[in-house]
Parts: structure tokens; C-alpha cells; sequence
């Protein structure tokens, strides 16, 4: 930019010195020049009254936009740096209103007739910047208690001051009122309780939840020695081979007049007896590494006991003998989990001893099960994930037992691992159970929970809304699934490998006239697709009267091996697709083309997986998807090309992008309309 470019206001607004060179137009130059100094000032004038009107409308932005024109026209003048500042003293942004002010003292001299203004205005934002209300000391205890705080949602380290508890003693008084108590955490300790975590023993008769780590010498016992923890409610705390047996039980009989739920991780050194003696108020109980041995006296029961975990126990712990010991006491558990997989004889005895059950869980831990409306005066189980490992299996027996027992109640059955139906006595055929020979299938139970109906060919599932196997490896359960599926005449929901789709199941998938969702696990060794194939057909012939709103395929390779997939573009009733794909490569775009000529009632759209890649030009086929309102991608990085057709997609409300997204694409799509949310893989964060 050229010198005569670079205009300087200060420089036009300058007094013009007029000489004789000047002439006859000396006057008119003076004349236009003042005409020149009144049209500024007027200009100023109108972006001020027009920031303040912004402003006063919660317009920021311009109001913002408009201050910055006044400095830049006036930068001389302590006019525009008091507009600016007075607009963000309306925001609330009074640092930056001061720092403004102080930067339009600095630059302009004490003779500015807005000097004085400039220093009144920055001494009214440092005194609102002091200035603090106490909204939980003015409002009324039943909205702090009961809105505000579990908000907040508070955590407290026992070796720190907790702030919230030293504003006032009003907010003090509040915090600890609240009916959820204190949440604390003591750490890692290693050394002793005798001394330290002062924070916790103060508000000891306050705090309701406690988490911590209990290593070598540290004791239990001399923590609650010290403090008097009549409130606590739930307690979590990992050990390890160190943690000493009798200091951690005298310490759990301290507090087991007001404990209730207790996590114990890593203990070898007590057993699940000394637990249940010590603390006989438990309603929740999760354990690892503690062995299931219970007490001595046959008689005692646990009937407040509500939701039992037990994991990584040992062998000894698992066999049919103690399980039935352990099980006997709790009369009326609701949730169950049990990690390593028990001898599945123990599924048909569970109505018995456990008659409230509701849910069931075998398998390794799961972090993510949902929390279950359950209904403690209602009998049957519910929910049940049966899992295990490469060597284990459940004896179809047992299963269908099982699922006799419980048929009126479940709703959910998920099973991984592999059906044993060798020398079955109960055999399956045609969808049916055909007793194998003169044995009682029913007699193994105890007689007073077996009803006179209690018989095979009465097995009806009306509850049973969603079924899963997901172990890959046994397509061998053929007739069980194709008993489970017949017998479910409400099931809406079925998720399997491609490996068990076979003819005959994917026939009596097609029977199944309430089904909205499929999930379907691809493995790439796996060749014969014929039972997809012959089940989505069925689905594209329904055409409108098809019930498939929802799809979810995880491809174990790319997507072009999945040669069914085409068929899922021409189900007219689709409006849910997820495909969980590593590559979508050159090769895959004249199938997935197809995906813009079909599923015309496609309204989400999920794709990829952590680190995909995508060919450039994938997202073409997306323009023609006209009710296509949310798209999620999951990859490492898409081509730039791809990003700017999600603009061109006007039916889109919502794009989730885990990948790197450029910025300046970034603020393309958030240009758009649809919402946009990107999250950045873990690998780049």
C-alpha cells in the first residue's frame, strides 16, 4: 500500500495552515475544512447514539463493532475508548472495561474533554468489579438445598481447605444442610490416619460419601476414630495386598450403623463374610478380589441387601455349592453381577433363592450398565447379560430353564458365549422344546415356585423386546435362537453376527412383525451371506409396510466386502443407518452411490470409527438424502472437499465431527445452519 493509500484521520481532521500560495481558495479550503471537522463529528455522534442502542438490545457485537469505528476515526479522543468501555461495563466485562479505560487515559492528553469522564466511569466499573451478592445467602434454604447446590455438585479433598465452606457462615450452614451431605475424597494414603485430612474430620458428621486408596500402613479404624461419621452413607475405597484385615474390619464397624452402599476393590485379606458381619445395613455391595466365603451360620440372611457385584473371584468361589451358599442369603436382592462366569446349573435355582431378582449380570465388569428402574416388589428378572470366555459355555438345559422360569417378566436377553447342546434333556425342534425322555425338565426346581403351567410348550417371552449374541465364534445355537425369536412376538430389537444370520433364522427374523432394529457384527472370514441377503430383501419387497426403522453394521474390513450392504439403500421405511466402517475406499463409492437413490426416509446418519479413513467424494450421495437431519462421523481427518458438502445439505440440523476439523472449515460449517459439534480424536488432544 502506497504512502498517499495509507489515510491517517488525525492527519484530515488537523487544522490546515493556509499561506499565499493558498490564493483566492484559502477561504473555501477553511470553509470545507470545517464542513469536513462537523460531518466527522456528526459521523461519531450517530456510531455512539447507535452503539448505546445496540447495546441497550443485547446487541454486543455491533455495539463492540461501532466503538472500535469511533477509535479509529478519533484516535486523539477520548471519545471511543468511553463508548467501548461503557458497552462492556453493560456486558459485565467490567476488566475489560477498565483495562479500556486505562488504555484511553494513556492515550490521550488531560485537556481531552473526555479525560475526567474516561477516570469517573473506570472508578464505577473497579467498584461493580468488587462488588460480589450473595445469592445463597438471600435465597430461601428449600431452593439452595434442593437446586442450586446439587449443581454445583461439590467435591472435597480432606487434606484442603473446601472453599465453598469458608465464604460465609451462611454458606457453610447451606452446604452442610443439603440432604445429599459432603462428598470426600482422602486420597492415597500410605502413612497413617492418626494425623492429617483435618478438612474430613471436621465435617465428619456431615459427609455422606467417602473415596479413597488404603495402602501399607494406613488403617481404616484410625480415620473413624477420630471423627464421628454418623451420616455416612456410601463409601468406595481400594486396597491392596498390604491393607491389614482386622484394622479395615473394626473400621467398617464404626460407621455400620449409617453405611449403606460400599465398594471394596483389591482386598485378599478380608472375605465377603466379615463385610456382611460387620456392616449388616448394606443395601448396595461391589467387591473385587474379595473371596465369597460366608458366614458360618447357615441361618444368617441379608434381607436389606439390594444390589450385590462380586468380581474377579476364584474358582473355588464360582462352583454351584458356594454359589448356592452365597445366594441363599440375600432373599431379596434385585441386581446381581458375578465376575468370572459361574456354572450355569445356577440359572435355574436363581427364582428360588432370589425370587425379586430383576437383574443379571455374568461377565467381565461393565462401567456403563444403566441405572434400572427397578420394582422391589415385583418378581422376575428383567434384564440378563450371560458372558464368558473362549473355554466357556451354558448348557442349553439350563438356558431354557431359565427363561421358562422368567418368561412372564424379561425384556432384555444378551447372551456371549457359546449354548452347549450336547445330551440335552430338553431338546428343541421345529421352534418347539420336545422333552428328551421321561426326565421332568421342572423337577430340578423347587417344587413351591414351579406352577402347574410351568410346562415347555407353554414357553411364550410377551415382555421380551430385545435380544443379543454377540459371541462370533458358535453359529451352533441355531434352533435356540430360532426357539427365542418365535417365542418373542413383541421383539423390536435384535442384534447378531453376520455368522449366525443364517437361511433358516433370517426366515424367522421375517416372522417377526414388530422388529424396528437390526445390529449385525461383519467379520471379514465370514463368506456366506445368503440369510442377510434373503432377510433384507424381504424388507426392501414390504416396501412402505416394512417395520425397519433402524440399522447398526459393524464391518470388520472395508466396506466394499459387504456386498448385502446395497440392499439396506432400498428399505423405503430406514431412518436410522450407523455404519461402523474402518476405510471407505475408491472401491466402495459405485456401491455406496446408492445410498442418494434410496432410503428415502433417512433421517440420522452415523459413519466411521475412531482413526477411518474416507475416500474423497464420499459425502456426494448425502446432497440427494432429503429428510437427512443429523450426520455423525467418526474418523482421523476428512478431505476438505467432503467437509464443504455437509454445508450443501439443507435438511441438516445437526453435524457431530470426531476428527480434525481445519478452523477455517470450522467456521464454514458454523456459518450454516445445522448445529454443529466437533470433538477431537484422543490421539491429537
Amino acid at each position: 500500500m502506497t504512502a498517499v493509500e495509507n489515510i491517517d484521520w488525525t492527519q484530515l481532521l488537523n487544522n490546515i495552515s493556509l499561506t499565499a500560495q493558498h490564493g483566492n481558495d484559502g477561504n473555501r479550503i477553511a470553509t470545507a475544512n470545517g464542513a469536513f471537522k462537523r460531518t466527522v463529528e456528526q459521523l461519531v455522534q450517530v456510531l455512539n447514539d447507535r452503539a448505546r442502542l445496540f447495546a441497550n438490545s443485547a446487541q454486543f457485537d455491533a455495539a463492540l463493532r461501532d466503538a472500535a469505528a469511533i477509535r479509529t476515526i478519533l484516535p486523539g479522543s477520548g471519545f471511543g475508548y468511553l463508548t467501548t468501555g461503557d458497552v462492556q461495563c453493560q456486558q459485565g466485562r467490567y476488566a475489560a472495561a477498565i483495562a479500556m479505560y486505562d488504555q484511553g487515559l494513556a492515550a490521550v492528553p488531560e485537556s481531552d474533554q473526555y479525560y475526567q469522564q474516561l477516570q469517573q466511569h473506570r472508578s464505577v466499573a473497579v467498584a461493580n468489579s468488587n462488588k460480589r451478592v450473595d445469592y445463597i445467602s438471600q435465597l430461601p434454604l428449600d431452593i439452595v438445598i434442593t437446586n442450586i447446590i446439587p449443581r454445583v455438585d461439590p467435591k472435597f479433598h480432606s487434606d484442603f481447605l473446601c472453599e465453598y465452606l469458608y465464604v460465609s457462615r451462611t454458606w457453610k450452614e447451606r452446604f452442610l444442610q443439603q440432604p445429599n451431605g459432603l462428598d470426600f475424597d482422602f486420597g492415597e494414603e500410605t502413612e497413617t490416619f492418626k494425623r492429617g485430612h483435618d478438612q474430613l474430620v471436621r465435617f465428619a458428621p456431615y459427609v455422606q460419601k467417602l473415596h479413597g486408596n488404603v495402602f501399607d500402613d494406613a488403617e481404616l479404624e484410625d480415620l473413624f476414630s477420630r471423627g464421628r461419621f454418623s451420616n455416612l452413607k456410601n463409601m468406595n475405597i481400594c486396597c491392596n495386598d498390604t491393607t491389614l484385615r482386622r484394622p479395615l474390619v473394626n473400621g467398617l464397624r464404626l460407621i455400620a450403623d449409617s453405611l449403606t452402599h460400599l465398594a471394596i476393590y483389591l482386598s485378599p485379606s478380608i472375605q465377603l463374610r466379615d463385610i456382611l458381619e460387620s456392616c449388616p445395613n448394606l443395601e448396595s455391595l461391589l467387591t473385587m478380589r474379595v473371596d465369597a466365603v460366608m458366614p458360618s451360620s447357615p441361618s444368617s440372611r441379608y434381607p436389606k441387601m439390594k444390589s450385590l457385584a462380586l468380581y474377579n473371584l476364584s474358582d473355588p468361589d464360582l462352583t454351584h455349592a458356594n454359589m448356592v451358599d452365597v445366594l441363599s442369603r440375600f432373599p431379596f436382592l434385585l441386581s446381581l453381577e458375578i465376575h468370572y462366569t459361574p456354572e450355569s446349573s445356577i440359572l435355574p435355582i436363581l427364582r428360588e433363592h432370589c425370587p425379586y431378582l430383576q437383574r443379571l449380570y455374568f461377565g467381565a465388569r461393565n462401567y456403563l450398565l444403566d441405572n434400572m428402574d427397578f420394582q422391589p416388589n415385583r418378581k422376575g428378572v428383567r434384564w440378563a447379560y450371560l458372558g464368558g470366555g473362549d473355554d466357556y459355555d451354558y448348557m442349553q438345559d439350563d438356558l431354557i430353564k431359565f427363561l421358562h422360569q422368567h418368561r412372564k417378566t424379561l425384556e432384555t436377553f444378551d447372551i456371549g458365549a457359546e449354548i452347549n447342546a450336547d445330551n440335552p434333556s430338553l431338546e428343541i425342534s421345529n421352534g418347539e422344546i420336545v422333552d428328551a425322555g421321561d426326565y421332568d425338565p421342572w423337577a430340578a426346581s423347587a417344587a413351591e415356585v414351579i406352577q402347574e403351567e410351568d410346562d415347555a410348550s407353554d414357553t411364550a417371552f410377551m415382555r421380551l423386546t430385545d435380544i443379543r449374541f454377540s459371541d462370533h465364534d458358535y453359529p451352533s445355537a441355531e434352533a435356540f435362537i430360532i426357539w427365542l425369536i418365535l417365542k418373542a412376538p413383541n421383539l423390536n430389537a435384535i442384534h447378531l453376527p453376520e455368522s449366525h444370520i443364517l437361511p433358516r433364522i433370517a426366515y424367522v427374523m421375517t416372522k417377526a412383525k414388530r422388529l424396528s432394529k437390526l445390529e449385525i457384527f461383519q467379520k471379514m472370514r465370514y463368506h456366506d451371506h445368503n440369510g442377510i441377503k434373503q432377510f433384507l430383501e424381504h424388507h426392501v419387497g414390504l416396501g412402505d409396510q416394512s417395520t425397519l426403522e433402524k440399522m447398526i453394521i459393524h464391518v470388520d474390513t472395508q466396506m466394499f466386502h459387504v456386498s448385502w450392504l446395497p440392499l439396506i439403500f432400498k428399505l423405503r421405511c430406514l431412518k436410522d443407518l450407523n455404519i461402523l466402517v474402518n476405510t471407505i475406499s475408491e472401491e466402495c463409492l459405485s456401491a455406496w452411490e446408492e445410498i442418494g437413490q434410496g432410503c428415502p426416509a433417512l433421517e440420522e446418519l452415523t459413519l466411521g470409527m475412531d482413526g477411518a479413513e474416507f475416500v474423497e467424494g464420499f459425502m456426494e450421495p448425502l446432497r440427494h438424502l432429503q429428510k437427512l437431519k443429523c450426520i455423525r462421523i467418526r474418523a482421523q481427518v476428512l478431505p476438505t472437499p467432503d467437509f464443504a458438502i455437509l454445508v450443501t445439505i439443507p435438511s441438516l440440523e445437526w453435524i457431530y465431527l470426531h476428527c480434525n476439523v481445519p478452523d477455517f472449515m470450522v467456521r464454514v460449517l458454523r456459518a450454516g445452519n445445522a448445529k454443529l459439534i466437533v470433538e477431537k480424536p484422543e490421539d491429537d488432544e
